[in-house]
């Protein structure tokens, strides 16, 4: 008797084990890639009809070394201009943010937050209430 209840002890034990250990899930995982900026609108508190931008990909910037891309109203840009921006990441999503060199300070006109679901072409707007700006981009995974 002592040797059945020891068994199933076991048994029971195994059991509750087993039922915890299910295998995680498996993560999403995308790639983003940029493929233009378009300036719609230009910040008019500049006192210039040009804009110096930036994407900020997470924590990277685009483009690196400091200078950022110089825009015209109506001025369409490629990733080649930026540097390619491009960044892998998972199913908690991508935060790009578009910024103005703006002296002293660096000003963020907007921040998105784009999903790892697979697109082609995408166009995203962002928008200060002053300046705006389309970016189109495509995410794979």
């Amino acid at each position: 008797m002592k040797i059945t209840r020891t068994l199933l002890g076991l048994v029971v034990a195994a059991a509750a084990i087993v039922g915890t250990a299910a295998p995680a899930a498996a993560a999403d995982t995308c790639d983003f890639s940029m493929t233009s900026l378009k300036a719609r609108n230009l910040d008019k508190d500049n006192g210039r009809q040009t804009d110096f931008v930036w994407l900020q990909v997470e924590q990277r910037w685009f483009p690196s070394g400091g200078d950022g891309v110089e825009f015209e109203l109506g001025d369409t840009r490629t990733a080649a201009s930026f540097g390619h921006p491009a960044a892998g990441f998972g199913s908690d999503g991508l935060e790009v943010r578009l910024v103005l060199d703006k002296s002293p300070l660096n000003v963020t006109v907007d921040r998105i937050v784009i999903a790892c679901d697979a697109v082609s072409d995408r166009k995203v707007t962002f928008d200060d209430g002053d300046a705006v700006y389309d970016l189109v981009y495509d995410v794979t995974g």
